[in-house]
Protein backbone atom coordinates (compact mmCIF):
# COMPACT_ATOMS: atom_id res chain seq x y z
CA UNK A 1 0.00 0.00 0.00
CA UNK A 2 1.32 3.43 -0.95
CA UNK A 3 2.31 5.61 1.99
CA UNK A 4 0.90 9.15 2.26
CA UNK A 5 3.17 11.89 1.03
CA UNK A 6 5.15 13.42 3.98
CA UNK A 7 3.55 16.82 3.43
CA UNK A 8 0.08 15.27 3.65
CA UNK A 9 1.09 13.45 6.84
CA UNK A 10 2.37 16.71 8.33
CA UNK A 11 -0.93 18.43 7.48
CA UNK A 12 -2.90 15.62 9.12
CA UNK A 13 -0.72 15.79 12.25
CA UNK A 14 -1.04 19.58 12.42
CA UNK A 15 -4.80 19.37 12.01
CA UNK A 16 -4.93 16.84 14.85
CA UNK A 17 -2.72 19.01 17.08
CA UNK A 18 -4.90 22.07 16.52
CA UNK A 19 -8.02 20.04 17.23
CA UNK A 20 -6.61 18.60 20.46
CA UNK A 21 -5.57 22.05 21.68
CA UNK A 22 -8.98 23.47 20.82
CA UNK A 23 -10.65 20.61 22.68
CA UNK A 24 -8.51 21.14 25.78
CA UNK A 25 -9.21 24.86 25.79
CA UNK A 26 -12.91 24.99 24.96
CA UNK A 27 -14.13 21.75 26.53
CA UNK A 28 -11.46 21.05 29.14
CA UNK A 29 -11.32 24.70 30.26
CA UNK A 30 -7.51 24.66 30.03
CA UNK A 31 -6.13 28.19 30.21
CA UNK A 32 -2.72 29.47 29.06
CA UNK A 33 -0.80 28.86 32.29
CA UNK A 34 -2.28 25.40 32.85
CA UNK A 35 -1.60 24.45 29.24
CA UNK A 36 2.07 25.38 29.57
CA UNK A 37 2.31 23.39 32.79
CA UNK A 38 0.78 20.35 31.10
CA UNK A 39 3.07 20.66 28.08
CA UNK A 40 6.12 20.77 30.33
CA UNK A 41 4.98 17.62 32.12
CA UNK A 42 3.62 15.56 29.23
CA UNK A 43 5.07 17.04 26.05
CA UNK A 44 2.00 16.69 23.82
CA UNK A 45 -1.81 16.78 24.20
CA UNK A 46 -2.02 13.10 23.21
CA UNK A 47 0.02 12.27 26.30
CA UNK A 48 -2.22 14.44 28.50
CA UNK A 49 -5.23 12.39 27.47
CA UNK A 50 -3.42 9.16 28.37
CA UNK A 51 -3.40 10.16 32.05
CA UNK A 52 -6.09 9.52 34.61
CA UNK A 53 -7.73 12.45 36.36
CA UNK A 54 -6.09 11.37 39.62
CA UNK A 55 -2.65 11.30 37.98
CA UNK A 56 -3.23 14.74 36.47
CA UNK A 57 -4.31 16.22 39.80
CA UNK A 58 -1.45 14.62 41.74
CA UNK A 59 1.20 15.87 39.30
CA UNK A 60 -0.10 19.44 39.01
CA UNK A 61 -1.88 22.16 40.96
CA UNK A 62 -5.10 21.26 39.13
CA UNK A 63 -8.02 20.30 41.36
CA UNK A 64 -9.46 16.82 40.83
CA UNK A 65 -12.80 18.15 39.54
CA UNK A 66 -11.02 20.18 36.85
CA UNK A 67 -8.71 17.26 36.04
CA UNK A 68 -11.75 15.10 35.40
CA UNK A 69 -13.17 17.76 33.09
CA UNK A 70 -9.88 17.87 31.17
CA UNK A 71 -9.65 14.10 30.71
CA UNK A 72 -13.35 13.77 29.85
CA UNK A 73 -13.02 16.43 27.15
CA UNK A 74 -11.39 13.81 24.90
CA UNK A 75 -14.89 12.42 24.39
CA UNK A 76 -15.86 15.74 22.80
CA UNK A 77 -13.24 15.80 20.06
CA UNK A 78 -15.85 15.14 17.36
CA UNK A 79 -17.86 18.08 18.69
CA UNK A 80 -14.71 20.21 18.57
CA UNK A 81 -14.08 19.07 14.99
CA UNK A 82 -17.58 20.16 13.95
CA UNK A 83 -17.07 23.52 15.66
CA UNK A 84 -13.69 23.93 13.93
CA UNK A 85 -15.22 23.14 10.53
CA UNK A 86 -17.95 25.69 11.18
CA UNK A 87 -15.31 28.33 11.97
CA UNK A 88 -13.51 27.53 8.73
CA UNK A 89 -16.78 28.10 6.87
CA UNK A 90 -16.80 31.58 8.42
CA UNK A 91 -13.19 32.19 7.27
CA UNK A 92 -11.93 32.00 10.84
CA UNK A 93 -8.60 30.20 11.20
CA UNK A 94 -7.84 28.10 14.28
CA UNK A 95 -4.16 28.40 15.19
CA UNK A 96 -2.92 26.43 18.19
CA UNK A 97 0.29 26.84 20.17
CA UNK A 98 1.60 23.73 18.39
CA UNK A 99 0.98 25.21 14.93
CA UNK A 100 3.94 26.55 12.93
CA UNK A 101 1.69 29.49 12.01
CA UNK A 102 1.39 30.49 15.67
CA UNK A 103 2.81 34.01 16.20
CA UNK A 104 6.41 33.72 17.35
CA UNK A 105 6.19 36.98 19.38
CA UNK A 106 3.45 35.44 21.52
CA UNK A 107 5.51 32.34 22.26
CA UNK A 108 7.82 34.64 24.20
CA UNK A 109 5.24 35.92 26.69
CA UNK A 110 4.56 34.20 30.02
CA UNK A 111 1.04 33.05 29.21
CA UNK A 112 0.60 32.58 25.46
CA UNK A 113 -2.92 31.65 24.32
CA UNK A 114 -3.60 27.97 23.79
CA UNK A 115 -5.51 28.76 20.61
CA UNK A 116 -5.95 31.90 18.50
CA UNK A 117 -8.97 32.49 16.31
CA UNK A 118 -7.99 34.73 13.40
CA UNK A 119 -9.63 36.36 10.40
CA UNK A 120 -7.39 37.91 7.76
CA UNK A 121 -3.69 37.86 6.96
CA UNK A 122 -2.13 35.80 9.74
CA UNK A 123 1.40 36.40 8.43
CA UNK A 124 1.18 39.90 9.94
CA UNK A 125 1.28 38.34 13.40
CA UNK A 126 4.95 37.45 12.90
CA UNK A 127 6.13 40.95 12.00
CA UNK A 128 6.13 42.95 15.23
CA UNK A 129 5.10 46.57 14.90
CA UNK A 130 3.83 49.50 16.94
CA UNK A 131 0.95 49.22 19.38
CA UNK A 132 -1.01 52.47 19.54
CA UNK A 133 -3.48 52.58 22.43
CA UNK A 134 -5.30 55.12 24.56
CA UNK A 135 -8.56 56.27 26.05
CA UNK A 136 -11.98 55.44 24.63
CA UNK A 137 -12.98 59.03 25.55
CA UNK A 138 -10.49 60.64 23.18
CA UNK A 139 -10.63 64.32 22.23
CA UNK A 140 -9.89 65.66 18.76
CA UNK A 141 -6.21 66.22 19.56
CA UNK A 142 -5.81 62.60 20.67
CA UNK A 143 -7.64 61.30 17.61
CA UNK A 144 -5.51 63.44 15.30
CA UNK A 145 -2.29 62.33 16.98
CA UNK A 146 -3.27 58.66 16.68
CA UNK A 147 -4.08 59.02 13.00
CA UNK A 148 -0.83 60.89 12.35
CA UNK A 149 1.37 58.42 14.21
CA UNK A 150 -0.34 55.45 12.52
CA UNK A 151 0.16 57.08 9.12
CA UNK A 152 3.84 57.80 9.75
CA UNK A 153 4.63 54.32 11.02
CA UNK A 154 2.68 52.59 8.25
CA UNK A 155 4.53 54.79 5.72
CA UNK A 156 7.70 53.12 6.96
CA UNK A 157 6.21 49.66 6.56
CA UNK A 158 5.38 48.95 10.19
CA UNK A 159 2.25 47.13 11.32
CA UNK A 160 -0.10 49.02 13.64
CA UNK A 161 -1.51 46.95 16.50
CA UNK A 162 -4.44 47.97 18.68
CA UNK A 163 -7.57 46.74 20.41
CA UNK A 164 -10.53 47.85 18.23
CA UNK A 165 -11.95 49.95 21.08
CA UNK A 166 -13.61 53.31 20.53
CA UNK A 167 -11.48 56.44 20.58
CA UNK A 168 -7.73 56.04 20.19
CA UNK A 169 -7.76 52.39 19.07
CA UNK A 170 -10.22 53.05 16.25
CA UNK A 171 -8.30 56.15 15.15
CA UNK A 172 -5.05 54.16 14.98
CA UNK A 173 -6.62 51.37 12.91
CA UNK A 174 -8.31 53.84 10.55
CA UNK A 175 -5.25 56.06 10.20
CA UNK A 176 -3.27 53.03 9.14
CA UNK A 177 -5.90 51.68 6.75
CA UNK A 178 -6.48 55.03 5.06
CA UNK A 179 -2.76 55.15 4.37
CA UNK A 180 -2.75 51.69 2.81
CA UNK A 181 -1.01 50.17 5.82
CA UNK A 182 -1.44 46.88 7.67
CA UNK A 183 -3.11 46.67 11.06
CA UNK A 184 -3.83 44.00 13.67
CA UNK A 185 -6.87 44.19 15.95
CA UNK A 186 -6.79 42.16 19.18
CA UNK A 187 -10.22 41.47 20.63
CA UNK A 188 -11.35 41.10 24.22
CA UNK A 189 -14.35 39.11 22.98
CA UNK A 190 -15.16 36.50 20.35
CA UNK A 191 -14.98 36.98 16.59
CA UNK A 192 -18.78 36.80 16.29
CA UNK A 193 -19.43 39.14 19.24
CA UNK A 194 -17.46 42.22 18.16
CA UNK A 195 -17.28 44.85 20.89
CA UNK A 196 -18.16 47.64 20.65
CA UNK A 197 -20.92 46.66 18.25
CA UNK A 198 -20.51 49.86 16.24
CA UNK A 199 -17.01 48.73 15.27
CA UNK A 200 -18.24 45.67 13.36
CA UNK A 201 -17.73 47.47 10.01
CA UNK A 202 -14.20 48.45 11.07
CA UNK A 203 -13.41 44.86 12.02
CA UNK A 204 -14.62 43.66 8.63
CA UNK A 205 -12.53 46.34 6.89
CA UNK A 206 -9.42 45.27 8.83
CA UNK A 207 -9.82 41.63 7.74
CA UNK A 208 -9.56 42.68 4.09
CA UNK A 209 -5.89 43.69 4.39
CA UNK A 210 -4.95 43.08 8.02
CA UNK A 211 -6.04 40.59 10.66
CA UNK A 212 -8.43 40.42 13.61
CA UNK A 213 -7.54 37.93 16.36
CA UNK A 214 -9.01 36.66 19.61
CA UNK A 215 -8.08 33.98 22.11
CA UNK A 216 -11.72 33.59 23.14
CA UNK A 217 -14.54 31.38 21.92
CA UNK A 218 -16.04 33.08 18.88
CA UNK A 219 -19.30 33.87 20.68
CA UNK A 220 -17.69 35.06 23.93
CA UNK A 221 -18.99 38.42 25.12
CA UNK A 222 -16.69 41.26 26.13
CA UNK A 223 -16.26 41.41 29.91
CA UNK A 224 -13.73 43.48 31.88
CA UNK A 225 -11.37 40.57 32.56
CA UNK A 226 -11.14 39.66 28.87
CA UNK A 227 -10.64 43.27 27.81
CA UNK A 228 -7.81 43.61 30.31
CA UNK A 229 -6.23 40.25 29.44
CA UNK A 230 -6.05 40.97 25.70
CA UNK A 231 -3.60 43.80 26.47
CA UNK A 232 -0.82 41.28 27.08
CA UNK A 233 -1.34 40.13 23.47
CA UNK A 234 -1.33 43.67 22.11
CA UNK A 235 1.98 44.27 23.89
CA UNK A 236 3.28 40.81 23.00
CA UNK A 237 2.79 41.29 19.27
CA UNK A 238 4.38 44.75 19.27
CA UNK A 239 7.96 45.98 19.47
CA UNK A 240 6.86 49.11 21.35
CA UNK A 241 3.69 50.54 22.89
CA UNK A 242 2.67 54.14 22.28
CA UNK A 243 -0.10 55.79 24.33
CA UNK A 244 -1.42 58.81 22.46
CA UNK A 245 -3.94 59.93 25.11
CA UNK A 246 -4.66 58.83 28.66
CA UNK A 247 -8.18 58.80 30.07
CA UNK A 248 -9.15 61.28 32.75
CA UNK A 249 -10.79 58.65 34.92
CA UNK A 250 -10.38 55.06 33.75
CA UNK A 251 -6.95 54.36 32.36
CA UNK A 252 -7.38 50.90 30.86
CA UNK A 253 -4.66 51.73 28.33
CA UNK A 254 -2.12 51.45 31.15
CA UNK A 255 -2.75 47.69 31.21
CA UNK A 256 -1.13 47.43 27.77
CA UNK A 257 1.70 49.67 28.91
CA UNK A 258 2.33 47.61 32.04
CA UNK A 259 2.22 44.39 30.01
CA UNK A 260 4.86 45.83 27.67
CA UNK A 261 7.11 46.79 30.58
CA UNK A 262 6.67 43.33 32.11
CA UNK A 263 7.76 41.88 28.75
CA UNK A 264 10.82 44.15 28.64
CA UNK A 265 9.49 46.41 25.91
CA UNK A 266 9.59 50.22 25.80
CA UNK A 267 6.52 52.36 26.43
CA UNK A 268 6.09 55.87 25.02
CA UNK A 269 3.47 58.42 26.03
CA UNK A 270 2.57 61.31 23.79
CA UNK A 271 2.33 64.33 26.10
CA UNK A 272 2.63 67.58 24.15
CA UNK A 273 1.26 69.74 26.99
CA UNK A 274 3.08 68.14 29.96
CA UNK A 275 -0.21 67.03 31.49
CA UNK A 276 0.86 63.70 32.96
CA UNK A 277 2.72 63.00 36.18
CA UNK A 278 5.46 60.64 35.05
CA UNK A 279 6.94 60.26 38.53
CA UNK A 280 3.96 58.17 39.68
CA UNK A 281 3.02 56.64 36.33
CA UNK A 282 4.35 53.18 35.44
CA UNK A 283 7.15 53.60 38.00
CA UNK A 284 8.55 56.43 35.88
CA UNK A 285 9.57 53.91 33.18
CA UNK A 286 7.59 55.40 30.29
CA UNK A 287 9.34 57.68 27.80
CA UNK A 288 7.69 61.00 27.02
CA UNK A 289 7.43 62.37 23.51
CA UNK A 290 5.99 65.77 22.66
CA UNK A 291 5.39 65.66 18.90
CA UNK A 292 5.69 63.55 15.76
CA UNK A 293 9.45 64.01 15.83
CA UNK A 294 9.37 61.49 18.69
CA UNK A 295 9.05 58.82 16.00
CA UNK A 296 12.82 59.05 15.55
CA UNK A 297 13.29 57.89 19.15
CA UNK A 298 10.63 55.19 18.87
CA UNK A 299 12.20 53.80 15.70
CA UNK A 300 15.33 52.87 17.63
CA UNK A 301 13.33 50.12 19.35
CA UNK A 302 11.54 48.66 16.33
CA UNK A 303 12.97 45.51 14.80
Amino acid sequence: MQRPHPEITDMINLDNDNLLCMTLKEYGQVGPKTFQQLLMLYGHPDNIYEQSANDLASMTSIKLEHAEKIINSRDLIDEARAARDHLHSLNIDVISYLDEAYPEPLRRIDDPPVVIYARGDCDLLQNGGVAIVGTTQADQAGIRASVDFAREFSDQGHTIISGLALGIDSAAHLGCLKNGGKTVAVLGCGQMSIYPEENQPLAKLITESGVVISEYDVYAEAIPGRLISRNRLIAGLADVVLITQLGDQRKGELHAAQAALDQGKPVFIYDPDDKYNFETMLDNLAIKIKDLDGIVEIMKYIA
